[in-house]
């Protein structure tokens, strides 16, 4: 009976902990929200028969002004008058700015999510189990956390991450997962 309040105990610190390490950061620092890059700009559509009896001239947009809004990673965007005719376009390049910001924010949440996580690993190696056998359930379960936060906040923001250090993250991920292993295996024996 005492292995099953054991695993429960370890698992309960564990999500509880990757619980408090992502909530910590939505708190302390905002996810982009998409309606503060881009507007969304509705214009007040005429019926089609209002429309077509305007007789309305639709804008040309260059080629070259197509290919350097497509290169600024853009999209035209047209502006329409009073009577749903439209006046011009724009280059709009608010839904990269908003994935640049988003981008930002993953890389962000990555970098916090990891130091927090490897500082549950080391109290948990390192939380001194021999004074007190709960201190094992605990240092267990703060390990197993800081493993849930490394693991999500890896999966959350590995497509924000330049492609060189993508191999080299998840490298250190499996070294530092070796090393807990060998620590407690280590550590294990000795109290054995």
């Amino acid at each position: 009976m005492e292995d099953i309040r054991k695993v429960i105990i370890i698992f309960a610190i564990g999500i509880l902990f990757s619980v408090f390490v992502f909530s910590s950061i939505d708190a302390i620092y905002n996810t982009p929200d998409y309606n503060d890059f881009c507007d969304n700009y509705y214009y007040d559509i005429k019926e089609s028969s209002d429309v077509n009896s305007i007789n309305c001239t639709p804008i040309v947009v260059s080629t070259a002004a197509q290919r350097n809004c497509s290169e600024s990673d853009g999209y035209i965007k047209y502006e329409y008058d009073e009577n749903g005719c439209q006046s011009g376009y724009v280059c709009d390049t608010c839904s990269h700015e908003y994935n640049l910001a988003r981008d930002k924010y993953n890389s962000v949440k990555f970098y916090i999510s990891a130091l927090l996580a490897l500082i549950a690993i080391f109290i948990g190696i390192y939380l001194p189990a021999h004074k007190n056998s709960l201190n094992e359930w605990i240092g267990t379960g703060f390990m197993l956390g800081g493993v849930f936060s490394l693991l999500f906040g890896t999966v959350s923001s590995y497509s924000s991450l330049p492609t060189i250090a993508r191999p080299l993250v998840i490298l250190i991920e499996l070294i530092i997962i070796i090393f807990i292993s060998y620590k407690k295996t280590s550590n294990f024996k000795k109290n054995n």
